[in-house]
């Protein structure tokens, strides 16, 4: 049964000047229990609650209480899927962009409720094992760093790892490797994160693991049971020169009027350049200055003026030591046109006049004076402390005092007059953190669907072939007269690391749509959704026909279910028109179930001038054979459409992308004998050397491509 935590409301507003942080009545029976929430330097919001062991949480949030018609609450999933960490669990609110439409950052938001929902203990009693290797607890780190994880089960499958930062999910890892020992399989990540983008001081880091019973997306196969394990927490000290780097947007489109505004704080007062740079490490817009802060706001333009392309592009800051006092100021010198202030005048960073209102926190008591919120740093607790909102000139009476509060802090999250580290630094291209990669401009759109298969339970969908219309017997499916399709809760992860990958190359996402939200109208004829994207995603259950179906010209086909609530309808491949007209229309589809593109079907339906694509899609990519659920072969693809398998910038062809994503992803993996599975692209004769930044068009020639073995064992 599922369990709901207490409402915690995490909020700003002008009532009678004063406000706590409150929680609300649940309407759960076992209600869990919130243990804390405090606001970090950044105004991210860490909550904590008290938890059981080998339980998994569900993160929900809401702008407001009771604001349905009907008096409810629109609670939103903010992040789903969250192990427990044994008895007491924390987790960091920096909003979620890969959500549609996204949930925005918390600082950026006037009210936040939050609430937890247990959705119950792990299937599988097994349970994965998962450790940070590198770097050791208590290292002192700068620049770069790279992070080992290593995460082992005797299970046929882990669905990779994901790291955390203070509770902050990070990118995916850049590179994994796998093998098996005995009947032990065994991962290991390698991720980069750059610790100039945090404020110095100490961070938390740990990882977390899945392990599956099962692995394959056919019909008729066994049930998916999954366990979790959690690392130990591996604390390390950031310490740079360079620190809190950050971005005013989370994807930077200045052709609609955004300015991308690049700020940095130094830990002494020193003399910074600013470097952009293009893909192909050309260096396009320079900007420098001096003081204890840096921010420069980019209109995208290259230095000159010059108008640049769309693309990806990397922010580098170089900083030397001066010898001048550490102080802070309203506003900083340099050609980049000004700095944000040291976090005590955190109004004037946004452009704001002292008489803009600011956010500030007292202990209820009055033991000491205001300051402003975003002084507090991971960890401390302001549950007892009265949150409100004023101006600086309010608070003139009390500026002195807040700053001698403020030196009370030893804010160990941000710089200080007191930094002894090196005398200068570049910092390593930025970003690398979550949320995006800013880019100017979109470099293109994407939707993807996804089907788990959970509504009913452990018992998935079971659903007879469809009948033929015209002599109304049974299509044959698989050879059998229908068959059942078990819950495939991973499709999620595959899912979302697609969307966070192909985010961080500047890709704009068009909509996600999941179980329920997903209609079998949305897949059916030239009205499809899909058709108003550059590249989409269908990623579920699939199986193929073994007799003539007479909707389709009596052709075999291929066939998908598609659930909604407890039932679910058969999709035929025969129903679906892909492709769209025009710069923003449907050039690229992949079809990421079992037999997708089954041979002799595939070849049936061309026969019989059964066409499940119009003249302006390019390719269709999908699997010859069964397929099996893999956490980062869609998330592969992306990287290597968009980058390219090596550091060096190189894009793969679309087509090659997706060959060689799938056999990274399934390299070593724990695979029944005698498992073979094969990737295969059909599409236009001329798209078949397709890129995402250079595509042709098309001829009206169709092709199948020969079957690629992705696994074999």
């Amino acid at each position: 049964m599922n369990t709901i935590s207490r409402e915690l409301f995490r909020g700003f507003s002008v009532i009678t000047a004063l406000i706590t942080l409150s929680a609300g009545v649940a309407t759960a029976q076992n209600a869990l229990q919130f243990t804390g929430v405090t606001a970090t330097d950044e105004q991210a919001i860490r909550l904590t609650w008290a938890s059981t062991n080998y339980e998994v949480y569900q993160i929900q949030c809401a702008d407001a209480l009771a604001g349905n018609a009907d008096g409810s609450t629109a609670w939103q999933t903010l992040y789903d899927d969250y192990p427990s960490q044994g008895t007491n669990t924390f987790w960091l609110d920096t909003g979620n962009y890969n959500l549609a439409p996204s949930i925005l950052h918390p600082k950026n938001m006037p009210m936040r409720f939050y609430r937890i929902l247990d959705k119950g203990a792990d299937t599988l009693s097994d349970e994965p094992i998962v450790s940070v290797t590198s770097p050791t607890s208590g290292t002192a780190v700068s620049g770069e760093l790279t992070i080992s994880v290593t995460a082992a089960t005797d299970q046929p499958v882990i669905s990779g790892t994901k790291l955390y930062v203070d509770g902050q999910e990070m990118r995916p890892a850049d590179s994994f490797t796998n093998w098996t020992d005995s009947s032990t399989n065994y991962e290991v990540d390698t991720y980069s994160i750059n610790t100039c983008e945090w404020g110095n001081g100490t961070h938390t880091l740990f990882a977390i693991t899945e392990n599956q019973s099962s692995f394959s997306d056919a019909m008729n196969s066994s049930p998916v049971y999954t366990g979790h394990a959690v690392s130990t927490f591996v604390p390390v000290t950031f310490s740079n020169l360079v620190t809190r780097i950050s971005f005013s947007q989370p994807s930077f489109d200045p052709s609609s009027g955004q300015t991308q505004q690049v700020s940095a704080v130094f830990a002494a007062n020193a003399n910074w350049t600013l470097q952009i740079q293009d893909v192909n490490s050309n260096i396009v817009r320079t900007a420098s200055g001096s003081g204890t802060s840096m921010l420069f706001n980019w209109d995208g333009n290259g230095n000159g003026g010059t108008n640049l392309p769309t693309g990806i592009y990397y922010y580098y800051i170089s900083a030397q030591t001066n010898g001048q006092a550490f102080q802070s100021s309203d506003s900083g010198g340099g050609s980049a046109g000004g700095e944000p202030p040291m976090p005590m005048f955190a109004s004037a960073a946004s452009g704001e006049s002292i008489e803009s209102p600011e956010l500030w926190a007292m202990p209820a008591d009055g033991s000491s004076a205001a300051v402003p919120l975003a002084l507090y740093p991971p960890g401390f607790d302001t549950n007892d402390f009265l949150i409100f909102e004023a101006s600086w000139s309010d608070m003139q009476p009390q500026r002195m005092s807040a700053l001698t509060a403020t030196a009370a802090f030893s804010y160990s999250m941000d710089s200080s007059s007191s930094y002894s580290g090196s005398a200068s630094q570049n910092s390593p291209a930025t970003p690398q953190r979550p949320p995006n990669n800013p880019v100017r401009g979109a470099a293109g759109t994407f939707a993807i669907a996804y089907q788990t298969f959970t509504a009913n339970g452990p018992s998935g969908y079971h659903l007879n072939a469809p009948a033929n219309p015209q002599y109304f017997p049974k299509i044959k499916i698989e050879g059998s007269s229908g068959g059942t399709f078990l819950p495939r809760p991973r499709h999620k992860l595959e899912a979302d690391n697609f969307v966070s990958e192909m985010q961080h190359w500047g890709w704009s996402k068009s909509f996600v749509k999941a179980d329920d939200q997903l209609r079998l109208s949305d897949m059916q004829g030239s009205g499809t959704p899909f058709n108003q994207v550059n590249l989409g995603v269908f990623l579920g259950h699939g199986t193929y026909g073994t007799t003539a179906d007479y909707y389709a010209n009596a052709c075999n086909q291929m066939y998908f279910p598609i659930t909604s609530g407890t039932g679910a309808q058969w999709l035929r491949m025969s129903e679906m028109n892909l492709g769209g007209a025009g710069t923003n229309g449907l050039k690229w589809m992949a079809l990421k179930t079992c037999v997708s593109l089954y041979p002799s079907d595939w070849q049936s339906m061309q026969y019989y001038g059964v066409y499940p694509y119009n003249n302006n899609l390019h390719l269709l990519l999908g699997s010859a054979t069964d397929s099996a659920t893999s956490a980062n072969l869609l998330q592969l693809w992306a990287k290597y459409m968009n980058w390219g398998t090596s550091t060096n910038y190189n894009p793969l062809t679309i087509r090659a992308a997706w060959y060689q994503a799938a056999k990274d992803a399934y390299k070593n993996v724990s695979l029944p004998s005698g498992t073979t599975i094969k990737f295969v692209v059909a599409g236009d004769t001329a798209c078949f050397d397709d890129k995402l930044q250079l595509n042709y068009l098309p001829s009206g020639s169709w092709q199948y491509d020969t079957p690629v073995t992705v696994f074999s064992n």
